[in-house]
């Protein structure tokens, strides 16, 4: 079942929870829960929460918490309203939340960030913008 994918097409309105023991590709809206065992690739999301082994936000808006093992991919049009714990964080995009991220976070230089960031080690483009505290390093912190 792992190699199962989970397809919204574009026009499709989702209320409820998700879950999915594959990847998961999002092209319409979905207000609720998305739990996968899979990779979340998401074009377009209303209000929802994410929980998944990878995460992908392309063009994407979205209000809720995300929780990901591996890593969370956010692109330069996509904007999260929402708190964001994973491995792995590279952000292009805009997040008005904390990043807790156990290894690393990378914010390109179109990176917008309100909120705090907790991680190991730490990579920020000419041009990011931060407005929190930061506290790198310290392995507690990004637990």
């Amino acid at each position: 079942m792992k190699d199962s994918k989970t397809y919204l097409a574009p026009g499709t309105v989702f209320e409820g929870t998700i879950t999915a023991p594959g990847d998961v590709l999002v092209d319409g809206e979905v207000k609720g829960e998305i739990i996968s065992e899979g990779k979340v690739s998401i074009h377009k999301l209303g209000d929802a929460s994410i929980a998944a082994r990878d995460l992908e936000l392309l063009n994407a808006a979205i209000k809720g918490d995300i929780t990901v093992r591996g890593e969370v991919t956010v692109d330069v049009q996509s904007v999260v309203q929402g708190n964001i714990r994973s491995s792995g964080i590279v952000c292009e995009g805009a997040v008005d939340g904390n990043l807790i991220a156990g290894e690393y976070v990378e914010l390109k230089a179109s990176a917008k960030v309100r909120g705090n960031i907790s991680t190991l080690v730490m990579d920020v483009e000419n041009g990011a913008l931060i407005r929190g505290q930061l506290l790198i390093g310290d392995e507690k912190a990004s637990q």
